[in-house]
């Protein structure tokens, strides 16, 4: 899945965008629309006065109506000039602009979708902080924890608590923090929250720099691949020596998510 480094990508490639006007939208898949507060056609002729990102959602602003997208498990979003062909299979939304470009929203799986959002605040209401902003603190993180009994790692996926993070980072960054993932989230001390919340900043920020991970389906605004799957340290290395100590990394469910970590070296 897509996760905060994949969508601030996407972002980051399409913002050169901003300042063109919508001419039409081509909608090849209706239930792809999950929220609806507006006609689509309200769009047409609007500025898109920005791009943005919310957790693992991606935002176009176009005056006071939004049009947000998840990618869901597969999905991807990028750029195309307006005379080239695309025969990829699942495209469910073309957004044609009058700078020569269309936008592209393709989801082979579908468990992504559209959302047309007049009210940015309410439809973001129960999102965490931001985990690459002033927010995220050791002391956030460590005052979250008291008192839960939850695994480490599905703390740091609860979106409602922290958004953007997905089982990728968060594996990674418990192992460059050094804390096993199926550590009770309570039992963590503030120096071991203080070397998570630099391990997830450090992670998220190093992914991004690299255009994000690709395993099979991300691709980046101009539709291609990112570079951080090959500095992974545990995520999907089951059984793999430790880069560190040289212990087998072992794989385990927890909180039904498969997750991946040194023995050794996490505690």
């Amino acid at each position: 899945m897509p996760e905060l480094p994949e969508i601030e990508t996407i972002k980051r490639g399409i913002v050169n965008n901003v300042g063109s006007k919508i001419k039409s939208i081509e909608v090849n898949r209706l239930d792809i629309i999950k929220r609806q507060e507006f006609e689509l056609d309200l769009l047409y002729n609007e500025t898109i006065t920005g791009v943005g990102r919310r957790g693992k959602y991606l935002l176009l602003t176009l005056g006071e109506y939004f049009l947000i997208f998840h990618l869901g498990m597969s999905g991807r979003f990028y750029i195309l000039d307006a005379d080239s062909e695309d025969n990829t299979p699942h495209i469910h939304v073309i957004i044609y602009l009058d700078n020569g470009n269309k936008l592209i929203y393709q989801d082979t799986r579908r468990f992504g979708g559209v959302f047309l959002v007049r009210d940015l605040v309410k439809f973001f209401a129960k999102m965490g902080v931001e985990p690459l902003t002033d927010d995220f603190t050791a002391d956030y993180l460590y005052n979250i924890t008291r008192g839960r009994k939850i695994p480490i790692k599905s703390l740091l996926l609860d979106q409602r608590i922290i958004a953007g993070i997905g089982n990728i980072y968060a594996d990674e960054s418990l192992f460059l923090a050094k804390i096993r993932p199926d550590k009770k989230a309570g039992l963590l001390t503030l120096t071991e929250a203080a070397a998570l919340s630099v391990a997830v900043k450090e992670v998220l920020t190093r992914s991004i720099e690299e255009r994000g991970t690709t395993f099979r389906d991300f691709r980046d605004g101009y539709n291609k691949t990112g570079n951080y799957q090959k500095m992974l340290k545990v995520y999907g290395r089951t059984n793999e020596s430790c880069l560190d100590c040289g212990t087998s990394l072992t794989r385990r469910v927890i909180g039904g998510r498969a997750s991946h970590f040194c023995p050794d070296c996490q505690k």
